[in-house]
């Protein structure tokens, strides 16, 4: 992502945001106010009605979405339907926009156009800049006389400035056969957020897995080529493999009512994980297979490096977030996502890339294992998920594998040692908390598999040696209040954590708040489709029912456990405590929305590291 700054009129400046194409893009005319036409940037000039609706959805059916807020700027996104604007696909069409104080577009701050070009599918980012801090402003686009709906986005507040910053956070918002009661529920609350953070698994690249996905015709997608990753090569699993395929599940996405309307009424701050490429991937390998060729029945390490660049060209064109991205660049020097925001005097937001720089699994999932509980071949149990931890421990501690990389893992530690914010909030993908399992807790589960296994090998606990070294480099560097807000595993957990999570200490490190996911699966209902038939059955159907308990039982540090949930969580912060509240909501599955079924609350004091459940 390259910029070039223009004067924009005598109110503010603009940013134009080039992305996907090897120079910026600055709208022709700079020097006249950035539009090409002498009166193009003059706020004065009349502004055309808001049109309705159902013109607005025709021409821009993804509406509108802004990013990244600064106390300066925030950056804001489009794209035109070039068939539903009655233009050609590879048409340039000119978008015009204006930035204002009021709904109303009365007192317009920024005003200008921008070309929207095929080469990035018709989307446009524009970043005005020399805003005033935490401030809230509407902003539309427009062309050929129909404009979109207006949205509105807030700036953040000065770095100096002692106010608190309320948002939402979520992830894992899969969209086969699934409905978003999640964004009903959040648009029903009417809360007055900063921003809502976004922890990855925007999009799901598969569109028919039955070991995650349902049905509805409603909610189906089907891809323009798409890549067969069924073992029987029967079509049964279909997967984005082209930029045509992801830029059609993202259109598709952001064109769901609910989401859009999220999108018009709150900026996003966001990260990526594994499903906006393929499941469980690392850097340009997916995991579809478990090392199986399906045509040969020989070894395959399922390295795509065009498919991974695709994904990243997608994302960048949709997820308009101040990351950098340069098309003709080889990977993986294509993409860097990982970065961090200022909210004035008590936030500092980091967010990590934790999938373009880890090492490959440390268990490869091709051969068994009896000795980590991997009793089949080519399958993610014993390898990536329920994997024995006695055993698991020794060979990581030699092989000691990376989950940021190294350079990534450097601006981490650097960045929030330097930091001066009462609170160093980390958007996490992966969790954090030792996610640890003695399976004789469960009932009913044979005394040969009765052994301590590490649930989910894919997140942190994969990288033990890691999380401890970084946690200790942190502790040393004497930094306080390390709040970790993370995704990922479609469940809600709330943690402390601790540089010796099987020796913990008096005082945790940090803490952790996992959200549940906004529509896919369970982790109650994952883990009932992964296990085969065999002897570790016994686990997954003792699972539904007891796996909470057994879990903190196993992990005294885990404060709190719902493996069934789905929903969004709400944080509230202070100087002196950050407040979090889970919300709830039913089956996604079924498409009658019943509302928030219930809240959970807890509270964390500024220096304690510690979570107190509000009642």
């Amino acid at each position: 992502m390259r910029r070039r700054d223009f004067l924009h009129g005598s109110v503010a400046s603009i940013l134009i945001v080039a992305c996907g194409s090897e120079n910026p893009v600055v709208a022709p005319g700079a020097q006249d106010g950035g539009t090409g036409d002498p009166d193009g940037g003059d706020p004065q000039k009349p502004v055309t009605p808001t049109s309705a609706p159902e013109a607005s959805d025709k021409f821009f059916p993804q509406g509108l979405a802004s990013f990244d807020p600064r106390a300066d700027r925030v950056i804001l996104w489009a794209r035109v339907d070039p068939e539903g604007a009655g233009k050609g696909l590879t048409e340039a069409i000119e978008l015009e926009f204006i930035v204002a104080t009021d709904e109303e577009l009365k007192n317009i701050v920024a005003r200008g156009t921008v070309p929207a070009v095929s080469d990035v599918d018709h989307t446009v980012r524009v970043a005005p800049v020399g805003l005033l801090p935490g401030t809230r402003y509407f902003y539309r686009f427009e062309t050929a006389g129909t404009t979109t709906r207006v949205a509105r986005t807030k700036t953040a507040p000065a770095p100096d400035a002692d106010v608190g910053v309320k948002f939402a956070f979520g992830a894992c918002q899969d969209y086969i056969g699934r409905y978003w009661h999640s964004w009903k529920a959040l648009l029903d609350e009417k809360a007055d957020l900063d921003f809502v953070l976004w922890l990855g698994d925007y999009i799901y690249e598969t569109v028919n897995d039955a070991r995650f996905q349902s049905t509805s015709p409603d909610r189906d997608i089907k891809l323009p080529d798409g890549i067969d990753t069924s073992a029987a090569q029967d079509k049964s699993r279909m997967a984005a493999g082209t930029l045509a395929d992801y830029r059609h599940i993202y259109k598709t996405y952001r064109k769901e009512p609910l989401l859009r309307e999220v999108h018009r009424l709150y900026p996003f701050i966001l990260t990526w994980d594994d499903h906006e490429f393929s499941d469980d991937c690392w850097a340009d390998h997916s995991t579809s297979f478990n090392e199986l060729d399906p045509k040969t029945g020989g070894f395959t390490d399922e390295k795509n490096t065009p498919r991974r660049m695709a994904a990243n060209r997608a994302f960048s064109e949709f997820q308009a977030c101040d990351i950098r991205y340069d098309k003709g660049a080889t990977f993986p020097n294509d993409i860097t996502i990982y970065r961090s925001l200022n909210y004035g005097k008590h936030i500092d937001l980091f967010m990590t890339d934790q999938r373009m720089y880890r090492a490959d699994h440390l268990i490869p999932e091709g051969p068994t294992d009896l000795a980590l509980g991997k009793v089949s071949a080519n399958s993610m149990i014993g390898s990536r998920y329920f994997v024995r931890k006695s055993v698991f421990d020794q060979r990581e501690a030699a092989a000691k594998p990376s989950l940021l990389g190294s350079q990534q893992k450097a601006w981490f530690l650097d960045s929030v040692k330097k930091s001066t914010a009462t609170w160093k909030i980390w958007g996490n993908e992966v969790q954090l908390w030792q996610m640890a399992l003695t399976l004789g807790k469960l009932p009913g589960v044979p005394e040969a598999v009765s052994y301590t296994v590490y649930v989910n090998a894919d997140q942190w606990d994969g990288f033990r040696s890691e999380r401890r070294e970084i946690l200790q480099e942190l502790s040393k560097g004497g930094v306080t209040n390390l709040f970790v807000c993370t995704g990922d595993i479609h469940a809600f957990f709330a943690s402390e954590i601790y540089l010796d999570f099987d020796g913990p200490g008096l005082k945790p490190a940090a803490v952790e708040y996992v959200t549940a996911g906004i529509s896919s699966a369970s982790l109650k209902a994952l883990v009932d489709k992964i296990v085969p038939d065999g002897l570790l059955r016994s686990v997954a159907d003792a699972w539904a029912n007891n796996a909470d308990r057994a879990l903190m039982e196993t992990n005294p540090f885990l404060k709190f456990a719902k493996s069934s949930a789905y929903g969004f969580s709400l944080v509230n912060v202070t100087a002196a405590q950050v407040e979090v509240t889970f919300v709830e909501l039913g089956d996604p599955t079924d498409k009658t929305y019943y509302g928030v079924t219930k809240r959970y609350k807890f509270v964390t004091k500024v220096g304690t590291n510690k979570i107190t459940p509000i009642v």
